[in-house]
């Protein structure tokens, strides 16, 4: 029997068309009559033509500056506190839900998660992502208390920003490339792990056989089965990596490198999956998965990811990059460390000349790109 503390999610999810129907109902019934609405502009625009009647709640509207930041949070939380709110709403993408988590719990307020974008797993997941003001990376929070309603309606989120749905796609990909080591390792007596893994191959047998055709789909306007197999992988299978799986589940060594090529000027304004999708090739290279590498270029070129530091807009032939990517991606905090064995600074510069001089030979990618401006 495991002894692991896990979280596997939200108490109540409602997922398909007319979910966020359910949430007057939901309100009722917990007794909510003050909400703290978290929101974006461009959520707002996306959710308002299916929202539901909330009239019988006061609706404190408190907007959403741009970072899911320590001082946006506590902006939000003296508005919660001096208004007297019972309840926080997220309606938004990963910075809106991961900030109406950061707001709620720590209040113990319920939080209701609504996203207008399937870009991570925001919506199931325990965790906040902290950033400051210029988007770098500040660290995350695992919440003890688990999210009180994950509603996520597909006619709200698939006229989103398509690069954005690819973002979610490479993240969700981190999934089962990050964790999969450690699976293995795992106690196969561990059910609630076990159960983490299965959702960790899954990530990657959808983004394998479906991502191409689901992308494809949503630049046509075709809400197609792919398409919403993907779209719910990005949030709830995703989710239940970490949330079942516990130390298994973590990231390792994918997201520390995209957070560290989040320190240059180059790379900050591109999408965090992006980021991620070139840490998945240097962790695949490191546990020398060459011919996985290989099968994933056609993938990483159809969905505008990039595979080698060239389409980052940086250059490999620069040690002061590579130093920095590797110091960063191994620092003394870092999931990295995960693996067995950790790699070292210089490990992970040997492993990117190596991947680099293997990507050579391709043509540029031109990366999925949305402006990070205004949040969603």
């Amino acid at each position: 029997m495991t002894g692991k503390r896990v979280r596997p999610g939200p108490a109540i999810v409602h997922s398909g068309v007319g979910a966020i129907d359910e949430l007057p109902g939901l309100l009722h019934r917990d007794g909510v009559t003050r909400v703290l609405w978290v929101h974006g502009a461009r959520a707002l625009r996306a959710a308002t033509p299916f929202l539901p009647d909330l009239s019988a709640v006061e609706i404190i509207d408190a907007g959403f500056t741009s970072e899911c930041s320590p001082a946006e949070i506590t902006r939000l939380q003296d508005l919660a506190t001096s208004r007297g709110a019972d309840a926080v709403l997220g309606i938004g993408g990963g910075k809106v839900l991961d900030t109406a988590k950061a707001v709620g719990h720590p209040l113990s307020l319920p939080v209701y998660l609504t996203p207008t974008l399937v870009s991570t797993c925001s919506g199931w997941s325990a965790v906040s992502v902290y950033y400051d003001e210029e988007h770098r990376h500040l660290g995350h929070e695992v919440w003890d208390t688990p999210t009180r309603a994950l509603l996520l309606d597909p006619r709200i989120v698939f006229d989103s920003p398509v690069a954005l749905f690819v973002s979610g796609i490479a993240d969700t990909l981190a999934k089962h490339v990050e964790t999969r080591a450690a699976f293995d390792r795992a106690d196969i007596a561990d059910t609630l792990t076990s159960f983490g893994g299965l959702a960790a191959a899954r990530c990657g047998e959808l983004v394998s056989s479906h991502g191409i055709a689901a992308v494809d789909d949503m630049r046509r306007g075709v809400r197609s089965d792919a398409w919403t197999m993907l779209a719910e992988a990005c949030v709830i299978t995703a989710g239940l990596v970490g949330a079942l799986g516990a130390a298994a589940g973590s990231a390792t060594a994918a997201h520390p490198i995209g957070d560290a090529l989040s320190t240059f000027a180059q790379t900050r304004d591109l999408l965090h999956g992006v980021k991620v999708g070139y840490g998945i090739l240097v962790q695949l290279a490191y546990e020398r998965r060459w011919e996985e590498i290989d099968r994933m270029n056609e993938l990483y070129a159809a969905l505008g990811l990039p595979r080698s530091l060239a389409d980052l807009g940086l250059s490999a032939q620069d040690p002061a990059t590579l130093d920095t990517i590797a110091e960063i991606a191994t620092g003394e905090h870092s999931s990295a460390r995960l693996l067995d064995p950790p790699p070292s600074a210089a490990d992970l510069i040997t492993t990117m000349h190596a991947l680099e001089d293997r990507q050579r030979r391709l043509d540029r990618v031109v990366l999925a790109h949305h402006s990070l401006a205004a949040p969603r």
